[in-house]
């Protein structure tokens, strides 16, 4: 049976709360910048490689100066602690670079979107132009949620960037439909939707037309006279007729179009006149959907997709590639290390706000909980940033959500150093002011202590192979749901592990509760083996109930598998503060911040790593996107191979290393009692 927990060494729950928020506004930072990132590519047109670069690099710059600031922060004295004059600057300085880091302006868009309602003639299941009930509403979403259905649904959009917008000029825009990567079929086109940063502008002459000149033709176009409105017709079109489906202009012959602007789209639009000619004229328009109602247009024969468009606003060109890099790569520099400035010391202050052995852990249960929050809010950032009835383009939506993650960070990333007590032994964080020589040698010094203390690199190592397993294969279930369950059906794939996902992110808010409460009755080590054993039966499940036949048991392995992570970040930060005193009892110093800059530098780096390898592996599967469920022989097999065990003999490993780990509840206490009769105090 477990000791009871002294009075004095309790935290409060509202205190341990408190703490949590820090980790919440920590998980929130790393969720905006690594989800917000694709806007460089959506807004800003950047290359892959030079977004991939900037993911890179400052987070090789975030390793360096972990350890750094690790230690300035336990060697700092004042009045007001070690940790907590780290922590208001870091929160306010992360928030505010973070706002900053999205100001870059963005070139003017203009959005084409084609969808096809596929065979069954409607959109997600529904008959489209008929408003559903609310009863009918709410039976459809409930389910949405228990069963997985086969939509055959199809849409994809590209934008058009200047130079090809111009002001106060016809331009025609033709766009190869292989452009819309998603769109695998176009024998049941029923929309085209526009949208993007223009909110008047005229059309005229939409058209689908077959060349075989599949590139992007050259926008063509001539000035006209008049600031407000075109005053010359568009071009006229010279594809033969017998090669076109035309929906406006007085070229060729029209199919019927239903509406030019939906009641549920954002946008007004009537008939204009340019050059004797009737256009369409749209204003007020955030987006508008272009419908063919029940009479979808078999395309298959179209290569390409046009329309003549003229806007009476500026368009811009917004900066340079190179501009947006450096841009971006110096203010990702400075945010990392405002970061780190927060983020290394706050994880400190977690080591040291209580001496007692299990309410290390409670504290770290709560802590992991509130932190969690951060991961259901933050695959949404991507729907947010892109939703056009919000954003007339993805950069104003990050715009504003950075500015709302900045406010949050502030707001609530102050309340740890405002509201937490440091419980500092006396003669913690001393230093003797030598010379900046010495002071190197003194952090080299404590850094080779660091990764030479046994017990720690056991816990570094068990992390390393249980995080780094999950992140190396995170992206197969996927693949596995896309190609294996769903058998070809990628839209149907990707629902399953958005559920999946969901399900996974909510029952660890369970496990960490569980975890929690095993570590205070049968201890830490025992409790990671409980927790890493489950989440190895559900790696196994995997193998089962991942299965064409019954598509819904996928959700089965879903709660086991949450006891891995739920299960680790719970129990590590309490181990490592016990490792800690330990340190203190061989070596006379306290060095939290080193301690926590070193863990989650291997986390960091191992991560960067598992990523790398994960892509070497996916490759090694032979997996072929473009051949849909016909991939070659094998590739399934090693999919689902890697997906399921390649991270349960990962956890096993890490089972037998932590079985190494030799501080239990008894140990803690006898070194607990002997640092406060050195101290001659009775807190530490």
């Amino acid at each position: 049976m477990s000791r009871r927990t002294a009075p004095e060494d309790r935290v409060s729950f509202p205190h341990k709360v408190v703490y949590g928020i820090g980790g919440f506004v920590n998980n929130l930072l790393a969720q905006g910048i690594g989800n917000m990132m694709i806007v460089l590519n959506l807004a800003l047109g950047m290359d892959f490689r030079a977004v991939g670069l900037l993911g890179s690099l400052p987070r090789a710059f975030d390793a360096i100066t972990d350890p750094l600031v690790g230690f300035a922060s336990d060697k700092t004295k004042s009045r007001w602690g070690r940790r907590r004059p780290f922590l208001f600057v870091g929160a306010i300085a992360a928030g505010v670079v973070f706002a900053l880091l999205w100001r870059m302006p963005a070139p003017t868009q203009f959005r084409l979107k084609l969808v096809d309602y596929g065979a069954d003639g409607v959109y997600s299941g529904e008959e489209t132009g008929e408003p559903a009930g609310l009863l009918e509403s709410v039976g459809s979403m409930l389910k949405g949620v228990v069963t997985v259905d086969v939509t055959d649904d199809v849409e994809d959009e590209v934008t058009i960037l200047p130079p090809t917008l111009v002001t106060g000029a016809w331009v025609g825009v033709d766009v190869p439909l292989t452009d819309f990567d998603r769109l695998a079929t176009r024998e049941h086109l029923a929309q085209i939707l526009i949208s993007g940063d223009l909110s008047e502008v005229y059309v005229d002459n939409v058209y689908l037309y077959r060349s075989d000149d599949t590139a992007r033709a050259e926008p063509t176009g001539r000035d006209v006279e008049g600031p407000t409105a075109p005053g010359a017709a568009a071009p006229g079109p010279t594809v033969p007729a017998k090669d076109v489906i035309s929906f406006l202009g007085d070229s060729y012959e029209n199919v019927p179009v239903q509406f030019w602007s939906t009641a549920w789209d954002r946008a007004e639009v009537a008939d204009g006149r340019a050059g004797g000619g009737t256009v369409k004229h749209y204003t007020d328009m955030r987006f508008a959907a272009i419908d063919f109602g029940e009479t979808p247009v078999d395309a298959r024969r179209m290569t390409h997709v046009h329309m003549d468009i003229w806007t009476p606003e500026p368009t811009g060109e917004g900066w340079g590639q190179r501009s947006y890099f450096w841009y971006f790569l110096i203010g990702s520099l400075v945010f990392f290390l405002a970061y780190t400035v927060f983020a290394t010391p706050w994880v400190a202050l977690g080591y040291e706000l209580t001496p007692d052995y299990n309410e290390r852990t409670r504290l770290m249960g709560v802590q992991n909980f509130v932190a969690n929050i951060a991961f259901i809010v933050g695959p949404w950032f991507l729907v947010i940033m892109t939703n056009p009835e919000w954003f007339r383009n993805q950069m104003a939506g990050a715009r504003f959500l950075a500015l709302a993650i900045c406010v949050t960070t502030i707001a609530l990333g102050v309340l740890p150093a405002i509201l937490l007590r440091e419980r500092v032994p006396t003669g913690a964080g001393d230093s003797d002011g030598g010379s900046f020589g010495e002071s190197v040698m003194e952090f080299l010094r404590g850094l080779r202590q660091t990764i030479r203390t046994g017990p720690f690199l056991v816990l570094c190592i068990a992390t390393f192979l249980i995080f780094n397993s999950f992140i190396m294969i995170s992206n197969f279930q996927f693949w596995v749901f896309a190609y294996y369950v769903a058998g070809g059906n990628v839209a149907e794939g990707a629902g399953l592990a958005g559920l999946v996902g969901t399900l996974g992110i909510f029952v660890t808010l369970l496990v960490i509760v569980i975890v929690t409460w095993l570590g205070t009755r049968i201890g830490k080590k025992n409790a990671f083996f409980v927790a890493t054993g489950i989440s190895m039966f559900g790696y196994a499940l995997k193998w089962f109930c991942y299965t064409p036949e019954h598509p819904m048991l996928a959700l089965l392995p879903a709660p086991f598998l949450a006891f891995g992570l739920g299960g680790l970040f719970t129990l590590m930060g309490s181990m490592i503060a016990d490792v800690v005193d330990l340190d203190e009892l061989s070596t006379g110093e306290r060095r939290e911040g080193m301690f926590g800059s070193i863990f989650w530098w291997v986390v960091k780096v191992g991560q960067s790593a598992a990523i790398l390898a994960g892509g070497f592996l996916l490759h090694s599967t032979g997996l072929d996107p473009a051949l849909g469920a016909n991939q070659p022989d094998g590739t399934i097999f090693r999919l689902r191979f890697y997906d399921a065990f390649v991270p349960l003999i990962a956890s096993a490993v890490a089972i037998f290393a932590i079985r190494l780990y030799p501080i239990t509840e008894t140990r803690a206490l006898r070194v607990r009692e002997e640092l406060e009769r050195r101290r001659g105090v009775g807190a530490g």
